[in-house]
């Protein structure tokens, strides 16, 4: 959305510019007869530069001398000396006073490791006092002390505009290194490059100040080809100035253009644009010199002003942009962590503040450009006024959305995703959300579209554009839509009535027939499932069809465990009922996930070797997987102390002597120690071949006793 508004307030302002630069441009001549004027003018620019070549020594001569009072080029240097001497302690005192009145706030950013929004705006307030005791004490030497020197009042006018334009453009740059304090910075540098980078940028700033402010307070006041030849001399040392500043900082600048929290489709942006940000750089600033070529030849300087005036104004923008990032989201969202309310918030005021600064640029902006292409007072007041209105609509419309997203934001906290493996306990799961909740996104996306679409009606009508067509043609358009893509208005239609009839909400556990998982994300045509073992299923609402919802109002819960063969059903009856009311006086949260406690069903079959009892309980949806695992630890365990077995798989043998049916036998028939012991072995033999070590151990305790009574 602040894409979408910046982009908007660009297209307004270029829109009505080339409007209005167009109409004066066909009141004056036709398009042919103005390019052929810029051609001849051109040739007879070149020409005439080519003839003044051999004047320009004289011209530097005759502008050097000028800056003395007395016409003498020694004294120059001693007037610039007093220049010199007045701006170093002005700069002094600068420093000393931005130092002072940071002094504390460093020292509580240096112990806290992160700056807040005090310590930079309270920084930033120093920096500005500092430049503004510069400033006084300047121009009190200058009215006190440097009149009664012999500088001129060209000189005089050099020297006060290169300091100023130096102390600023300084200050914007010191804002961002920090080369003495580097909690506060606003990138990611060493502290010994911010502190080199920081003196490099400041001594390129001010030798191309002193450039700028030659050319254009030394030759003024001439139209000579000496003065044009020389302006072409030093656009080109300024611009090898920019390119040699521009390749010295490229890190710092795609650090600056990256950002450190830019996401979505801004953020891809800006990773592009950082990623070659220094080949688009140097080929802006080629374009900037054949504009200013064609603007000293052309008389047109106004248009390269105006170019120059829209990179700095966006530099200052991004640096904004930076500084409240900075302020108000110093620990950032990551991939396993989610902002906190009060972290949203800031992230609303920091957009806010970019939104009154993105406002005041826009209006700048169209100030500068009315002004550079010379259109009439009253075209450039309708201009002005049509864009402010536009750009105020625009940041209404934004304000208004990120109020309502922070207030949908917050109700959703805590809910609506989720985790990844290892983020948190294995016991834990994920609670419904509310019927509120899993509405909340989509009425979100609804009113990005409403504000959206109303704001760009509202302000194309007041640009005097009939809405009425546009109108019309969205709704034939939807309705060809409709007819042409049969299935996605069933999906829509059909997600409506899901909706509208509460069948699922995000994080509850539904089974569709063919998938089932948790609900993780409802969309507008469709609803994406998370299954239990990772994959993440995407189903269209139109096929979804019967929806069985496994986490709504309670769960009862059946499982079956195996017994021996001989346990007392009415003892594992009593027991169990005993553990279900026992947990829950001793476990509160297990009480209050339960709705009725475990108890014993009866005999769910009889097998060979095992006594299968079924037991249930009841209890909430939200986990009862946990429920039931609590249940089994205590049940093992009581289970235990009441001398109740579980089902075993061994398998017992019984050796029955042949029963002769003469003679009576005796009731105990003597054998040898060998003789039973060779059955015994013989036994335990065929049972290790037949059923394994197990069931061999348990047949010789069973021999033991024959051994014994012999």
């Amino acid at each position: 959305m602040q894409l979408r508004s910046y982009l908007a307030a660009a297209v307004i302002l270029v829109t009505l510019l080339g409007r209005a630069g167009a109409a004066e441009t066909s009141a004056a001549e036709p398009a042919t007869g103005w390019q052929e004027k810029a051609v001849v003018q051109i040739e007879a620019e070149i020409v005439a530069d080519g003839a003044a070549v051999t004047s320009i020594p004289e011209a530097l001569s005759r502008e050097w001398r000028s800056f003395d009072r007395e016409g003498s080029g020694a004294r120059v240097l001693l007037d610039i000396g007093w220049i010199l001497i007045a701006a170093l302690v002005a700069l002094a005192a600068e420093r000393a006073t931005a130092r002072g009145l940071s002094k504390g706030l460093r020292r509580k950013m240096r112990e806290t490791g992160e700056p807040g929004l005090l310590g930079l705006v309270g920084m930033l307030a120093g920096d500005l006092a500092g430049l503004a005791v510069f400033i006084a004490l300047y121009t009190v030497a200058k009215r006190h002390v440097l009149v009664h020197t012999s500088i001129s009042p060209g000189l005089d006018g050099l020297a006060m505009d290169v300091l100023i334009r130096w102390r600023v453009i300084a200050l914007v740059f010191r804002t961002v290194l920090r080369p003495h304090t580097s909690v506060a910075r606003l990138i990611e540098i060493a502290d010994d490059e911010a502190r080199r980078l920081s003196i490099f940028l400041s001594a390129g700033v001010f030798l191309v100040s002193v450039l700028i402010g030659f050319a254009r307070y030394g030759f003024a006041d001439e139209d000579s080809g000496a003065a044009h030849v020389i302006g072409l001399m030093i656009a080109i040392l300024v611009c090898l100035c920019y390119a040699i500043m521009l390749v010295r900082s490229r890190a710092a600048f795609e650090s600056l253009i990256r950002g450190r929290y830019a996401e979505g489709v801004i953020g891809a942006v800006r990773h592009s644009v950082a990623r070659a940000w220094l080949p688009l750089a140097l080929l802006m600033l080629v374009g900037l010199f054949l504009t200013f070529v064609a603007g000293l030849s052309l008389g047109l300087l106004s248009y390269y002003r105006a170019v120059s005036s829209t990179l700095g104004v966006l530099f200052v923008v991004l640096v904004l942009e930076r500084l409240t990032e900075r302020a108000w989201l110093p620990a950032g969202p990551t991939s396993s962590r989610t902002l906190d309310f009060g972290e949203m918030r800031a992230r609303t005021i920091q957009h806010v503040v970019i939104s009154v600064g993105l406002v005041v640029a826009a209006l700048l902006l169209t100030r500068i450009w009315s002004d550079a292409i010379e259109i009439t007072h009253e075209s450039a007041r309708t201009a002005m006024t049509s864009v402010s209105a536009a750009v105020w609509t625009l940041f209404g419309a934004y304000i208004l959305w990120q109020l309502v997203r922070l207030a949908i934001d917050r109700q959703l906290l805590g809910t609506g995703g989720i985790g990844l493996p290892g983020q948190a306990d294995d016991d834990e799961e994920i609670t419904p959300a509310t019927r509120l909740q899993t509405i909340l996104p989509l009425m979100r996306a609804a009113f990005a579209v409403m504000i959206g679409v109303i704001a760009v009606l509202t302000v194309l009508s007041g640009l005097g554009v009939n809405t009425a067509p546009l109108i019309a043609g969205a709704g034939v358009f939807g309705l060809a839509v409709s007819f042409g893509s049969q299935s996605l208005v069933r999906d829509v239609i059909s997600g409506l009535f899901y909706m509208w009839d509460d069948a699922f909400r995000v994080g509850e556990y539904i089974d569709t027939g063919r998938l089932k998982g948790t609900v993780e994300n409802l969309g507008v045509r469709s609803v994406r499932l998370r299954h239990q073992n990772g994959p993440l299923h995407t189903i269209p609402y139109g096929q979804l069809g019967a929806v069985t919802n496994l986490s709504r109002d309670f769960a009862t819960i059946k499982f079956n465990l195996r017994f021996d063969p001989r346990t007392d059903v009415e003892t594992v009856r009593k027991t169990t009922k005993q553990i279900g009311l026992a947990m829950q006086d001793d476990n509160p949260e297990l009480a209050a996930e339960i709705m009725q406690p475990l108890k014993l069903q009866g005999i769910a079959e009889v097998v060979d070797n095992a006594l299968v009892l079924r037991f249930k309980f009841t209890s909430r949806p939200v986990k009862p997987s946990w429920v039931q695992r609590e249940y089994l630890k205590r049940m093992y365990k009581d289970f235990a102390e009441k001398n109740i077995r579980f089902a075993s798989g061994a398998v017992f043998l019984q050796q029955v002597p042949p029963i002769d049916s003469g003679a009576p036998q005796p009731t105990t028939q003597p054998t040898s120690p060998s003789t039973g012991d060779s059955t015994g072995a013989a036994v335990a033999t065929a049972a290790t071949a037949a059923l394994g070590v197990a069931a061999a151990m348990e047949i010789a305790e069973l021999a033991e006793p024959a051994n014994t009574n012999a």
